[in-house]
């Protein structure tokens, strides 16, 4: 029997005796004592018994013995008619068909012998229960405290509805739990001095750059204190206080960046809520205003922070140190990415064996990207620098890049070269040069060659009509290549980066306000962004001061078409061996990109002939509509002596 159909039964029974007048000779009181005490037996085997509701509502929020029968009384009147029917009568008032403190006290005195006094503390307003949230007082003027009605919170209902579902399964927020750690990631003396601060108060604001930093922190606080940190992830609405009031088991965790970001800082709302807690903590964007609540401050991690997170799931110091000069990430991310390449491994080898380490990195790089969403696109490919055909100078360029990015924690971290400052950290490159000429390809190298991710912005998801938005999808899209996930791939760059305007109207204000953004996001961001255009004249000239290199991509010249259209096309095993490429290389003076298009097209007719061998009119054919793909010269005098294998209605 569940504690609804016995809170059922409470009513009914209490109504029954309410009614009935007492008849000493009938034995009608000595048969009223034996039904109470067998329906009170029947209460303590049901709490002895595994019922879900008494697992979420005893063991994990604590309730009392009592206020779980207030719950379950509550309970019965919302889903037996009969229920609330008896109350009225305990009442003795037909209008009201609520729990009153008053009748659920006499109730619980008759069925368990709890004293009147103890009962009705349970049920008075401010009593544990409605602390939780689980009822809520439904107050009517001229009523004494002890006859205010109660009813049951919709988010208990839902929850009794969902079969005992756990804390925070029934709610509608993004929750889950990390576990205490074998130490911290922040210094110690910082989190132990963090953790005072929250004992003396209850509550502690963690004002942060980055979300992530300010969750790990949290985190630290858990480790300190051995519980878990209930991590609780709020979007742009509120969920009730008494929904999250009802968190237990560990720390809870509130981040609000998305909220705080959208609509500021609920103070109110937040006291409300630490009231209902033993411990609350607050992550929350570096420029939200806190009130009167104690804050604590947290910078970018330090490469000493990085290492200390990674050392706590890799055990060799080498490797933790390399992992964390490549990543910025908290232990919430490493363990995220230890768990899905766990289950990889198991689902695609069939074992429990350990993850190495190239699939921790695999997992956390996809990670990342997923956290991108729709925000951009991630461009993989195989590319490496050996691929990429340029001018010596440029390859020296990004052999550079390479080593500026390798060595980056040595020079602002152990050095302590740029003072204390964390702005202009990053590094920030411009790369221009005529359509197809290899600036995105050479991205895709230099991205391979630093194990990182590429990301290209996705101009049309991020720039928005809307005053504010654009600058919000940027946000999100730094934050999370801050982390040290990937490379950030401003394709056709101008039109982010464009030259501010004289403010004429609205529109223009507000476009010049984008930029402004944008510049102040680059001095702070700590990783790679590549801005590309065709147009180098239209970046705007404070852009262009904060640029580590600019890379200038000439078309090619002989040599180099030569080698672009060997790398173009399949291996010379399916040839024909009458192709001459330096005829091609010499006559057509187009970009690698046309090249590589030609080279693709001229490989699908090949396959699909006969013999499925690449001969000269593939090659000239697809060489014809590239060109006029791209509004360039071709006719047969253009193409000289190859003019012999153009169709004719070419």
């Amino acid at each position: 029997m569940t504690g609804i159909e016995l809170g059922r039964q409470l009513a009914l029974l209490g109504a029954e005796f309410a009614v009935a007048p007492p008849d000493a000779e009938s034995g009608a009181q000595q048969n009223a004592a034996e039904r109470w005490k067998a329906l009170g037996q029947r209460m303590r085997a049901h709490l002895a018994s595994g019922d879900p509701a008494i697992r979420r509502l005893r063991d994990e929020l604590g309730l009392s013995e009592v206020a779980y029968w207030l719950t379950m009384l509550c309970a019965a009147v919302e889903f037996y008619p009969d229920a609330a029917a008896a109350i009225s009568l305990l009442a003795e008032d037909e209008r009201l068909h609520l729990v009153t403190p008053l009748c659920f006290a006499r109730l619980m005195f008759q069925a368990l012998g709890v004293p009147f006094a103890v009962g009705l503390a349970e049920a008075v307003r401010g009593g544990p229960v409605e602390q939780l949230g689980i009822v809520e007082p439904e107050p009517t003027p001229g009523r004494p405290l002890s006859q205010q009605p109660l009813r049951l919170a919709p988010s208990e209902l839902r929850a009794l509805l969902s079969e005992g579902e756990a804390v925070g399964e029934a709610m509608p927020i993004l929750m889950h739990r990390e576990p205490p750690a074998a130490g911290t990631g922040m210094d110690p003396g910082f989190v132990a001095r963090a953790a005072e601060l929250l004992a003396e108060r209850g509550v502690l604001a963690i004002r942060c750059e980055a979300a992530r930093t300010g969750r790990q922190l949290a985190m630290d606080l858990g480790t300190h204190r051995g519980e878990d940190a209930i991590l609780v992830t709020l979007g742009e609405e509120l969920p009730d206080v008494g929904t999250l009031g009802r968190l237990r088991g560990g720390l809870p965790v509130i981040d609000l960046f998305m909220y705080a970001g959208a609509k500021g800082f609920p103070e109110a709302y937040l006291k409300m809520l630490a009231q209902r807690l033993a411990a609350l903590v607050v992550v929350i964007p570096w420029n939200a205003t806190t009130g009167d609540l104690p804050t604590v401050e947290v910078d970018h991690f330090t490469l000493d922070d990085r290492r200390r997170i990674w050392a706590l799931e890799v055990r060799d110091a080498a490797t933790a140190d390399g992992l964390a000069r490549r990543f910025r990430v908290n232990l919430e991310d490493v363990r995220g990415a230890t768990r899905a390449a766990r289950d990889s491994v198991r689902v695609r080898a069939g074992n429990h064996s350990e993850p190495s380490l190239d699939e921790i990195t695999e997992q956390l790089l996809a990670q990342g990207a997923r956290k991108m969403g729709r925000l951009v696109s991630r461009l993989r490919s195989r590319a490496t620098l050996e691929n990429l055909i340029v001018p010596p100078s440029l390859r020296h360029q990004l052999e550079d890049m390479i080593a500026w990015h390798r060595a980056s924690p040595k020079v602002f971290e152990e050095w302590k070269v740029g003072g204390r400052t964390q702005l202009g950290r990053g590094l920030t490159c411009l790369f221009t040069g005529p359509p197809g000429t290899g600036k995105t390809f050479a991205a895709q190298c230099l991205a391979n060659a630093l194990g990182l991710n590429l990301y290209r912005i996705d101009l049309s998801q991020v720039v928005s009509k809307y005053i504010g938005e654009t600058e919000k999808a940027l946000a999100k899209v730094f934050d999370e290549a801050d982390a040290g996930h990937g490379v950030l791939l401003f394709d056709e760059a101008d039109a982010l980066f464009g030259k501010r305007s004289e403010v004429k109207d609205a529109h223009d204000r507000y476009a010049n306000i984008e930029v402004g953004y944008l510049l102040q996001r680059f001095e702070s961001f700590d990783g790679i962004s590549i801005l590309t255009t065709n147009l180098r004249n239209n970046i705007d000239e404070a852009f262009t001061r904060r640029l580590r290199f600019i890379m200038n991509f000439p078309l090619p010249d002989g040599e180099a078409r030569r080698r672009l259209w060997e790398q173009a096309l399949p291996s010379q095993d399916h040839w024909d061996r009458s192709i001459d490429l330096d005829v091609f290389a010499e006559r057509f003076q187009i970009a690698g990109g046309n090249i590589h298009n030609i080279g693709v097209a001229a490989a699908h007719l090949a396959a699909s002939s006969e013999d499925g061998i690449l001969r000269i009119d593939h090659l000239v054919r697809s060489t014809f509509r590239e060109l006029e793909k791209a509004g360039m010269s071709r006719s047969k005098e253009d193409f000289g002596p190859l003019g012999a294998y153009l169709p004719g209605r070419m």
